[in-house]
């Protein structure tokens, strides 16, 4: 397995296992290839965009987000993470991690943020590679009505 950098050329490929994994379960979203490399491609397209891939004959697994100023230094936001299916659970997760660590550490880059489903296995996956559940911030959102 070799994990590199992501570039403009591994959208696709990044896409179709996007869209693969999170149709499925748990999350039984409804991502199209074409949504997916909309979505992915937003992110790569965006300043400050950081992205990990792990591949041996194909694209198994990648991480990417975006690095964001805050008054403390930048920050990086986690933004997507995806391990196929046939390779839950193998430590590809674990060691794409510590290579973002490692990335942004080289970046001057001291803090990580993300958001997910406190009811799913990524919530599991993350308190188990450090990472803790914020007591101070929470996540809101707001549905905006349809114009009438």
């Amino acid at each position: 397995m070799r994990i590199r950098e992501i570039t403009a050329s591994d959208l696709d490929r990044c896409s179709h296992l996007f869209a693969g994994v999170f149709s499925g379960p748990p999350w039984h979203e409804p991502w199209t290839i074409e949504s997916a490399l909309h979505r992915l491609s937003h992110f790569f397209q965006s300043p400050g965009f950081v992205g990990l891939l792990a591949e041996d004959t194909a694209t198994i697994a990648f991480v990417l987000g975006n690095t964001e100023p805050f008054q403390s230094g930048e920050w990086f936001y986690l933004r997507e993470m995806c391990t196929s299916t046939a390779h839950q659970r193998q430590g590809i997760g674990r060691t794409l991690l510590r290579n973002l660590d490692e990335k942004l550490g080289s970046m001057g880059i001291r803090h990580i943020y993300l958001l997910t489903d406190r009811h799913i296995p990524a919530a599991q996956f993350y308190l188990a590679n450090g990472y803790q559940a914020s007591d101070r911030m929470g996540c809101y959102f707001r549905d905006i009505p349809p114009l009438p």
